[in-house]
């Protein structure tokens, strides 16, 4: 199992960090997101090895309007 942590400059209400969870557990080979409401910008993704989710992620959000960074991987 691989992860990222994702920084999402944009301050999110909870409907919205909702929404981006929702949206990133429906993508290919993400196997869990955790989202803490006390670090709203944050985001956990988990996602099956051998895939290539990091750019996905991203390229995702970017399309939401966000502007996210990879903060570990």
């Amino acid at each position: 199992m691989h992860s990222i942590q994702v920084y999402i400059d944009e301050k999110l209400d909870s409907k919205s960090l909702n929404d981006l969870r929702v949206l990133m557990q429906e993508l290919p080979h993400v196997t869990n997101v955790e989202i803490n409401n006390a670090q709203p910008h944050d985001m956990l993704v988990e996602y099956e090895e051998h895939y290539n989710i990091p750019m996905l992620v991203i390229d995702k959000l970017h399309h939401k309007g966000l502007h996210p960074d990879i903060v570990s991987a």
